[in-house]
């Protein structure tokens, strides 16, 4: 019996067991959030609620070998706000225990956690300088939000910034001298930079606008603001640190947005198209051409799905004019058979591909836990597989209305394979 690969567990696209996909009854559809680039720029952290709990997860920048890093096991319920070490070696990131949010470090495949702060208030936001050996974050001791600093074993913990606003995001310089950060009054937001000690803070941006997150790069200091008037979502903007410079880049709504090396941007990209079944996904924002494209794109809460069962290895022939059974997996908590709405279920290359022929009237357990199983058959040529495809996506929304995700892995062939054309049970 082969394992599965449906994304519900720890592991970089390799084998996994089986795991349960659940949806939260609060929300209508996955999110993630918060994405953080490697030095190198090829992949990215970010946090997702893709199999129920917000965790820690990583990606390529092209979307490719998503995997959770997060060890369920020995961390606490929640994690968010990643950020990536200069080094790459380790993740800063937010983790909620008893309610209370304090900053962690784990290593990049997420192992040996580490609590850095044990503060009874609320802290989070962490941004490491560029040498590694600090991480700057915002604290609320005092009943505000004011800037801090620690060395990078969480030694030497020391507010720097405590205006009569709230201070949120603090980012550092390329250099290290400096941090951006967004100062918070009744109404608006501004940015404002400091010397990388807290002094001589002074306004970047003017304005009764609502300033926030800055990242500091290379090519300027990227921020999500609501200054574009002809629309009330907040669109990406661009400055340089001496205030000169001000633009917005593209039309992207998008929140969070952070430098690549190549000179692209990175953002939160908050999915407005009803049909999407995602609350939030990662997108790039190309600043020369404002194209976007989108990075992580997960619309369903993970279930475990069988692409071909009992086989080894799932062959698949792009051209091939014959059919492919993929099986959804019950679970404990989801039956299969009597909760997938039929009418919703695609599957393919991207997930979208509208490829079913037909599903089994007739249940079966197909991987031997006692649960009925959905058996599902597919037209392959329809489902848009390429060269090079890995995985085959499948999405279905339940009969409550929750939409689900599951993967699985292909390896693509030249020649068709015989179950494509077996005679269906």
């Amino acid at each position: 019996m082969k394992k599965f690969i449906f994304l519900i567990c720890t592991g970089v696209v390799v084998l996994c067991s089986i795991g349960s996909g659940y949806a939260s009854e609060e929300k209508e559809g996955v999110s993630s959030d918060y994405a953080s680039p490697s030095p190198s720029g090829s992949e990215l952290v970010f946090y997702a609620d893709f199999d129920g709990a917000a965790r820690i997860w990583a990606a390529g920048v092209d979307g490719s070998n998503l995997r959770k890093i997060s060890r369920t096991s020995n961390t606490p319920t929640t994690e968010m706000e990643p950020a990536w070490s200069p080094d790459g070696r380790q993740i800063a990131y937010v983790s909620a225990n008893a309610g209370v949010f304090n900053i962690w470090v784990m290593r990049a495949d997420g192992s040996y956690p580490v609590q850095l702060t044990t503060n009874d208030t609320n802290t989070d936001e962490p941004a490491w300088s560029p040498d590694g050996k600090k991480i700057v974050y915002v604290s609320e001791k005092g009943d505000t939000r004011d800037i801090w600093i620690m060395n990078a074993d969480g030694s030497g913990q020391t507010a720097i910034v405590a205006l009569p606003g709230q201070e949120n995001n603090p980012s550092f310089s390329p250099a290290g001298d400096k941090i951006v950060f967004s100062e918070t009054g009744d109404e608006y937001a501004t940015l404002m930079v400091a010397n990388s000690d807290g002094s001589n803070a002074q306004a970047l941006t003017t304005g009764n606008f609502q300033d926030w997150e800055p990242c500091w790069g290379p090519s300027g200091i990227v921020f999500s603001s609501n200054r574009d008037t002809t629309s009330e979502q907040s669109k990406i903007w661009m400055i340089q640190p001496d205030g000169t410079g001000l633009h917005r880049v593209g039309n992207a709504m998008g929140l969070r947005p952070t430098l690549l090396r190549d000179g692209r941007i990175l953002y939160t990209d908050e999915m407005m198209v009803p049909l999407l079944r995602a609350g939030s996904s990662i997108g790039i924002l190309d600043p020369a051409t404002g194209a976007k494209q989108i990075a992580v794109n997960v619309q369903g809460y993970f279930t475990p799905i069988d692409i071909r069962p009992g086989n080894a290895v799932n062959k698949v022939s792009p051209k091939s004019r014959g059919l492919i059974e993929v099986v959804i997996l019950s679970t404990k908590k989801f039956d299969a058979a009597k909760q997938v709405n039929r009418s919703t279920i695609t599957f393919g290359r991207t997930g979208s591909e509208q490829s079913l022929k037909r599903c089994s009237e007739k249940a079966k357990d197909v991987n031997n836990d006692g649960l009925p199983d959905l058996r599902c058959r597919f037209w392959i040529n329809n489902a848009g597989f390429q060269n090079n495809d890995k995985i085959g996506v499948l999405r279905f929304v339940g009969n409550d209305g929750t939409p689900y995700e599951g993967r699985d892995t292909i390896m693509i062939i030249n020649t068709d394979d015989e179950d494509d054309f077996k005679d269906e049970d």
